[in-house]
């Protein structure tokens, strides 16, 4: 399970990347999708959008 959750979150990254600076959006939907704390357990219904823009590093400023 681990491992899967290491391929997803690469895989992530890697179409956030490729998207960056294109004004995209990313939807990522999912359905009766069961998240385990140990403590609790849910099952969610729904969609999360990401709004994929490029940003440039601040400028730092020393005094």
């Amino acid at each position: 399970m681990q491992r899967t959750a290491e391929t997803l979150g690469d895989t992530v990254v890697a179409v956030l990347d490729k998207l960056a600076g294109t004004q995209s959006d990313l939807k990522l939907s999912f359905q009766e999708l069961t998240l385990d704390t140990g403590v609790m357990k849910a099952t969610v219904n729904g969609a999360i959008v990401l709004d994929v823009v490029m940003a440039k590093p601040a400028e730092s400023t020393s005094a």
